[in-house]
């Protein structure tokens, strides 16, 4: 081979080194860049993650046929399922709709268009969802959607409760203005009716002063409703106080074929006397009304608390969901009232309720 042809392969390997150098440069420098992108691109990944997780509305992605993409913390604490648990499973399906069971993702963002308020069961518990759902695209096709919602269940408890609270106060006003023009004649009544018992009429008076008793027990229930009521504790022994709730309810047990046994331990009480009484009073009063031959009162000393129990062997109550609610009852002269005086007593007595109830009678436990 010659001199000339040596050096011509000679240069055309240096080139080649040289390019092939120029290549491995702009190849690291790509590398460099492609893993800078990559850094950012995850980086943002991260940060879209975070935000999905901080804000405290549910956000849920499908694909086109529906099934869990994306499932964010807010979503996960609603629902009691975690993203991993929910990825894969048909949105339908978590929220427990039958029209969205098997839907793609246009049906849902059809049935779920605009923002709406649904009610859904989630393991037994209701919970009300403002929700509301779009489209997914690229290029102009749908590649499934977005659903977002937030639970307003006790925004909708509030709000409900308020309302109550205002129906009650007008009502609260119009009551205690006719209980009190009502007493006052009432008392007159009281005092003239026995004096039209000449020895023939005994009966007759007597069913008319039980009837004027009842009307003043209504009308002390609904004053004790609607006036702001004051905790005034004082030291009391219990045997005595189980007397006192005897005699109060002495006039109900004689017209009637029911017993009432009392179980009482002694010792003293430190409580509002005439709170508690209206409890127990509102309480064996229902009871006895509601018992086939017998009622039960009892009262001990548990440790530190003071436990105040009134069973009945009547029918059961069949919905107690509602019992204390005012104004609600099932009884055809019932006023509605006692139970919720009850409960607004307990309340104040800083006390809870316990109840127990099936077709052979209903307990009543008030815990203090």
């Amino acid at each position: 081979m010659s001199e000339d042809k040596l050096k011509k392969l000679q240069l055309m390997f240096e080139t080649v080194i040289q390019t092939s150098r120029k290549l491995e440069n702009s190849y690291n420098q790509l590398k460099r860049k492609f893993e800078v992108l990559e850094g950012r691109l995850e980086s943002n990944r991260r940060y879209l993650e975070n935000i999905l997780k901080s804000i405290d509305t549910g956000v849920c992605s499908v694909n086109v046929d529906g099934y869990v993409r994306t499932f964010n913390r807010k979503a996960s604490s609603v629902f009691g399922i975690d993203e991993e648990q929910a990825k894969g499973k048909h949105l339908g399906e978590i929220f427990a709709i039958d029209e969205l069971r098997g839907a793609s993702a246009c049906n849902i963002v059809d049935y779920l268009k605009g923002s709406k308020k649904i009610t859904i069961d989630v393991k037994g518990e209701g919970k009300i969802l403002n929700i509301s759902a779009s489209c997914v695209l690229e290029d102009d096709k749908t590649d499934g959607a977005v659903v977002v919602f937030s639970d307003i269940t006790e925004m909708e408890k509030l709000k409900e409760e308020n309302e109550k609270k205002e129906k009650l106060a007008i009502i609260g006003q119009m009551a205690a203005s006719i209980a009190h023009d009502i007493k006052n004649p009432l008392a007159s009544i009281e005092l003239l009716v026995p004096l039209l018992d000449d020895g023939k009429k005994k009966d007759i008076v007597d069913n008319i002063m039980m009837s004027i008793k009842r009307i003043n027990n209504i009308i002390n229930n609904t004053l004790l409703f609607t006036r702001t009521i004051n905790y005034n504790p004082e030291k009391f022994l219990s045997l005595d106080f189980v007397s006192e709730v005897e005699f109060e309810v002495y006039a109900r047990l004689k017209g009637s074929d029911v017993e009432l046994f009392k179980k009482s331990e002694e010792f003293y009480i430190v409580s509002d006397r005439n709170l508690l009484k209206s409890v127990a009073v509102n309480i064996l009063i229902n009871a006895i009304e509601a018992a086939k031959s017998k009622v039960i009162l009892s009262l001990r000393k548990i440790k530190d608390n003071v436990v105040l129990s009134i069973e009945d062997d009547g029918e059961g109550i069949e919905d107690t969901s509602k019992i204390f609610e005012p104004f609600y009852t099932s009884k055809k002269n019932g006023t509605g009232l006692g139970l919720a005086i009850v409960r607004q007593a307990v309340d104040i007595l800083n006390g809870k309720i316990e109840i127990e109830t099936s077709r052979r009678g209903s307990l009543f436990r008030i815990i203090l």
